[in-house]
């Protein structure tokens, strides 16, 4: 019975002990929740009177502040939990020996990330000060969510940053339009979307407009120059840069669109009766985009059809003995030709006579030119001649050209004719003596005049 007496006396005991023990440690935290932290100091060394009560009390204090953790970060965001308080309540944490808890630590942490939102408000608004917005939205979304003294209010500041944003995009791309800064302004016709997609809509619409008429001028220019790669290159750059579909459908077009632009340039041409510039426009755009063209391959042919051919630009379709041509030559007057003129020869070592045809399949009206003697042949006492054939029949015989001899123009009806024949018979003399300046194949609107002093240079 004794045994059991004093076993209940000491469990009595202990019980009274860790009353009071919780009872200090209930003081101690409520020192603590109403921010007296040298009144907690103070109370916690007036309590502390042996090694095994401090033990006690601590432990009893390391439990009751696991819930007081998050009250002393909002008051340490609300700024009542100043530096100095701070400081003394860390230094009160290790004297109790309850700093190396997890709920300490993870409270450290929590101070530490205020304290970063602080700063991030604080930079924000030096950058919001500044105009630098895109700076500002960065450091105002650093600023935490449970900042509450700070987060509404860089909430707010941010849709002000963005307004002023959208506000100055607008003014941006308005300016870059009117410079044709295309690829600028669309770069900031997409960052506006993010902010005000309404007014960017409308932007859209406008930047399209300048975009799409500035590609109409370039590209005008770049067919005027007749620089078909060129104009492919440019539209590659700028079709991405276009919100519509429209210079996407131009690429796939170009190459009609440019055949029926130089044929609108060749055909004033034709109306002016100018075929020859008509034809060389037309051959410069052949040449210009680099593949067959039948469009432009039959204006060609009928613009052509209304000139002269030079029979040296022809080719025969059979030939005896040898066909001679010369770019220039002077004649025995001191007359330069310069008009793809040509001359048949016979050679020296060849012997008979020579001749060529050419299949004209009746589409030229006459055939004129100039039979004179070529310088050089001051001293030769031969002659020469040639024939004219048309379908078998003889058209014309030159005269018998001699050194002394004069130029004496031509101009032969060979109406309906489809095989022309030049023929040097067999004779004494070089055949070059009778040479055939610009002989050329007339069409019958062509046909107005035979006289060939038009086109050589004295």
């Amino acid at each position: 019975m004794k045994k059991k007496t004093m076993a209940w006396g000491c469990a009595l005991l202990m019980g009274l002990t860790l009353t009071a023990c919780g009872a200090d440690a209930s003081k101690f935290t409520g020192y603590i929740e109403d921010l007296d932290m040298q009144g907690a100091y103070s109370y916690y060394e007036d309590h502390i009177d042996s090694s095994k009560k401090k033990a006690e009390l601590d432990q009893e204090i390391s439990e009751s502040m696991d819930g007081l953790y998050d009250k002393l970060v909002d008051q340490y965001i609300a700024g009542n939990l100043d530096s100095e308080k701070l400081s003394l309540f860390k230094q009160l944490t290790s004297d109790a020996e309850f700093s190396e808890t997890s709920g300490y630590s993870d409270f450290l942490q929590d101070l530490a990330y205020i304290d970063q939102s602080k700063q991030n408000y604080d930079t924000a608004m030096q950058y919001y000060d500044q105009k630098d917005y895109d700076a500002a939205i960065a450091y105002f979304g650093g600023v935490m969510q449970r900042d509450t003294v700070r987060y509404e209010e860089a909430q707010k500041t941010i849709e002000a940053c963005r307004a002023e944003q959208s506000k100055q995009l607008v003014q941006d791309i308005q300016s870059q339009i009117q410079t044709k800064a295309f690829k600028e302004a669309h770069y900031k016709i997409e960052q506006l979307k993010n902010t005000d997609k309404e007014e960017a809509d409308k932007l859209v619409t406008e930047y399209d407009a300048a975009l799409k008429a500035d590609a109409d001028a370039r590209l005008t220019s770049y067919f005027d120059a007749f620089d078909y790669e060129g104009a492919v290159g440019y539209l590659a750059q700028v079709t991405p840069l276009c919100y519509s579909s429209d210079l996407s459908d131009r690429q796939t077009q170009l190459a009609d669109e440019f055949v029926v632009y130089v044929l609108k340039i060749a055909d004033k041409d034709a109306d002016a009766e100018n075929y020859e510039g008509a034809s060389a426009v037309v051959k410069q755009a052949m040449n210009a985009l680099g593949q067959d063209n039948e469009k432009l391959s039959g204006a060609y042919d009928a613009y052509r059809s209304h000139l002269p051919v030079y029979l040296v630009d022809l080719d025969y379709m059979s030939c005896k003995n040898h066909v001679a041509t010369h770019d220039t030559l002077e004649d025995n007057t001191g007359n330069m030709y310069h008009n793809a003129l040509y001359m048949y020869e016979r050679v020296s070592w060849q012997d008979g006579e020579g001749s060529a045809d050419y299949f004209i399949n009746g589409k030229y009206a006459t055939f004129s030119g100039t039979v004179a003697v070529p310088r050089g042949f001051a001293n030769d006492s031969n002659s020469a001649y040639f024939e004219v054939y048309g379908d078998g029949k003889l058209l014309y015989t030159s005269p018998t050209m001699k050194n002394d001899s004069f130029p004496e123009a031509f101009n032969i009806d060979i109406s309906g004719v489809k095989v022309l024949k030049i023929y040097y018979p067999d004779s004494n003399g070089n055949a070059k003596l009778a040479t055939i300046y610009d002989g050329k194949l007339n069409p019958k609107e062509a046909d107005k005049s035979s006289d060939s002093s038009e086109d050589n240079e004295e």
